[in-house]
């Protein structure tokens, strides 16, 4: 009976408070939301999807227990009273309140606090009440209009430009790559910075078909894997992952260096993610966007406009660790449509105002955000939400900088980049330019005088003009990688730019293939490794030949196969019975390599150690070096193999410790030096009176840059001189 009246008084209070809230005037449009930072949707707002969270920041850290889903109450005008999930962000300054149901489509929602949260002081949350509209749009129109917006075909019809899908794909059947492998050229090599290239080409037929690669400065993948598809944005993330956007499901993922996924990012709330931009962050957060496609009467903002216009706005989320909304912005809340540039027609049945195309991170932690349709970029205030500054180029309508050095400005511009504190890179597309033509470009801003000054540039001779996607980034050597993105006029996918302006490198593909996107970073896979994963061989006749086996380890629970190896110089040649070869988990083959000098020199090369399959490869990389040069020391040299002894230096190559042992018969002062190649001292490990005996001497090399050393020992009339390499 007791549980029967408890039951019965639950279901009568459950009645009482539906009664309750469902009174009109019990909520107020909205009151007190002028005493929170940030509020999310924005109060008074409209379009906001049904799966939509709810994100309260009131500034000061709250008190976790003082939390509770009783103090707020949220009611939709057509679905009624809705329960939800409440919890307090990492910053343990932002509430997040997850609905347990969808809210309905075109209806009215209202949100009420009336007390009991406390911030850690002890003070009381002011209570407060608002409302927001939630979209009469089906949100399935998102997902019908993606590939449009992700592939900019819409661009490729208003800049005529022909199809891609009626153009040949040229491929290379070389090296056992996939038969539809674009061929991969590179031009103008210059010393070009060390490290990989990241490009992802994609072919846009019926069926599209993308690639992930990672490329040399030979243009030979290390890395790549093929399947349907496009990819696009595959970069090297700050935390070492790796992540690429995959078209079909509409997310980005991340994989390690041993090529596995372990990581999903996606815009939540029911927003479809964009193709452009995902950004990880130090604090495990993530920055993504999505297009938002609404269906609004053009008639009633332009004359002529149309009455059943699609309309697509731009969404920015912040996306803890956990996978929560943290922050999230609409531009249908700061931005009008007719902010667009000219190009941009209000009368037509698609109109894509913004399209944002990049993310960035200030140096105060605000965002910038690239707007190409409005040739702006946008700052925004990460803890209110609201523009801080709109920079604008050629057709901007609110540009608030003067520009200095610059009367061409940019257009339609991708990839904005925070250099330093006050500099900015960007992809100037240049489409609303006459002649329509693409560059990098570098700015300083100077906020207090509202100056934008072009400090550097870069355009192809003969220029290029890429309608659509590219991007620029400044490497740590201020070397400049430039990603041409889609040109019909040219097929440089890559130039490498020097810090003088000369051409470090250019890398093609054909004109059949799109890249949104190129980088270039570190890397090197662990799925499997070599120890060494250098060798280098010392002083060997010309005609004469050394080996010298290394290990190839499976770091894998999986078996491995290794199906070929590669290299450019004749001189070395790797000895292997049978190819292919299985190496079982977590075990390991010998491999030799063999160094045979036709003539006196020093030599270099590298070898890849691949493991390929019929749609992808991994490989590992595995410095090589020998020297069949005469070079002898003008010491005077006396050997006494009975007494005295200086050994070679083990490991040799080595990355930055080695080391060296010696032995002398009777006591006396000893002399270890260590020289560089032009006779320089760098380094003197000994320099003391030592007793008879056998001797191990460290040598750290961590201060010193890669290339042939010579180490002496001296003691009494002996003197003795070695090599030794430090390859970093």
């Amino acid at each position: 009976m007791i549980t029967l009246n408890r039951v019965f008084i639950e279901i009568v209070f459950y009645l009482l408070l539906v009664l309750i809230l469902d009174s009109p005037a019990n909520f107020a449009q909205s009151s007190n939301t002028g005493e929170y930072q940030y509020i999310s949707p924005v109060p008074g707002s409209s379009m906001n999807m049904p799966g939509t969270n709810i994100i309260i920041r009131q500034g000061n850290y709250i008190n976790p227990v003082s939390l509770s889903s009783g103090n707020i109450q949220i009611k939709g005008s057509g679905s009624g009273i809705h329960f939800f999930k409440i919890k307090l962000a990492d910053d343990r300054k932002t509430i997040l309140i997850n609905p347990v149901s969808k809210f309905s489509l075109g209806e009215t929602v209202e949100v009420h606090y009336h007390d009991g949260i406390l911030n850690d002081d002890g003070v009381k949350l002011s209570g407060f009440d608002f409302q927001f509209k939630i979209t009469e749009t089906d949100p399935s129109i998102n997902y019908e209009r993606s590939v449009n917006q992700i592939l900019d075909l819409e661009e490729q019809e208003r800049f005529h430009i022909p199809e891609e899908k009626n153009r040949p794909i040229e491929t290379q059947s070389t090296n056992g790559f996939t038969s539809d492998f674009p061929t991969i050229t590179i031009e103008n090599s210059n010393n070009p910075s060390p490290g990989y290239y990241f490009i992802a080409p994609f072919y846009y037929h019926s069926q599209s078909i993308g690639y992930l690669m990672i490329l040399d400065n030979n243009g030979i993948p290390v890395f790549y894997q093929r399947s349907l598809g496009v990819k696009a944005d595959w970069k090297k993330q700050p935390n070492g992952l790796f992540t690429f956007f995959d078209l079909p499901t509409h997310r980005f993922y991340a994989i390690n260096s041993s090529c596995a996924i372990v990581d999903t990012f996606y815009t939540r709330n029911g927003y479809v993610t964009d193709i452009h931009e995902l950004r990880l962050l130090p604090n495990g957060h993530a920055l993504i966007q999505a297009y938002d496609n609404e269906t609004i009467r053009m008639d009633t903002v332009v004359e002529g406009g149309n009455p059943n216009a699609t309309v697509t706005g731009l969404i920015v989320q912040e996306i803890d660790a956990d996978k929560n909304v943290v922050f999230q912005w609409r531009s249908w809340d700061h931005l009008k449509i007719t902010d667009a540039t000219e190009d941009i027609s209000m009368t037509s049945s698609y109109i894509d105002y913004v399209h944002g195309n990049a993310i960035e991170v200030d140096a105060d932690s605000n965002l910038l955000i690239s707007c190409r349709h409005l040739d702006e970029i946008i700052k925004i205030d990460r803890n209110t939400g609201d523009i801080i500054w709109r920079w604008g180029g050629l057709k901007s309508k609110n540009n608030q900088f003067h520009f200095i050095n610059d009367p061409v400005t940019f257009s339609h511009q991708h990839h904005i980049r925070l250099l330093s504190h006050k500099n900015y890179s960007l992809f100037d597309n240049g489409n609303l330019h006459s002649p329509s033509v693409s560059q990098g470009l570098v700015y300083q801003l100077d906020l207090k005088d509202t100056t934008a000054e072009l400090v550097w540039s870069f355009q192809n001779n003969p220029g290029t003009f890429s309608f659509a996607m590219g991007s620029a980034q400044r490497l740590s050597n201020n070397n400049t990688v430039i990603g041409w993105g889609w040109s019909y006029t040219d097929s440089r996918a890559i130039t490498e730019i020097k810090r003088d302006g000369s051409i470090a490198l250019e890398l093609s593909i054909p004109d059949s293939a799109l890249s949104y996107r190129a980088f270039k970073f570190p890397w090197k896979t662990n799925l499997f490794v070599a120890n060494p994963d250098s060798v280098f061989f010392d002083s060997v006749y010309v005609g004469d030949s050394s080996s010298t086996t290394i290990e190839i380890i499976n770091n894998s629970t999986d078996s491995l196969t290794i199906t070929g190896f590669y290299n450019t110089d004749s001189t070395f040649s790797v000895i292997s019975d049978s190819l292919p070869f299985i190496i079982p988990p977590l075990g390991s083959v010998p491999v030799t390599i063999k160094f045979i000098p036709v003539e006196y020199g020093y030599f270099k090369d590298v070898l890849h150690i691949r493991s390929d399959t019929d749609t992808s490869r991994i490989a590992q990389v595995v410095a090589l070096a020998g020297s069949a040069d005469t070079l002898t020391s003008d010491v005077e040299y006396y050997s006494n193999k009975l007494s005295y002894k200086l050994k070679q230096n083990y490991p040799n190559p080595f990355n930055p410790v080695t080391t060296i042992e010696f032995e002398i018969p009777e006591r006396g002062f000893v002399s270890l030096k260590i020289f560089d190649i032009r006779g320089r001292e760098v380094a003197s490990p000994v320099n003391e009176e030592k007793p008879a005996g056998s001797y191990q001497v460290k040598f750290n090399a961590s201060g010193l840059s890669s290339g042939i050393y010579f180490y002496r020992l001296q003691s009494g009339k002996f003197v003795d001189v070695k090599k030794l390499l430090l390859l970093k």
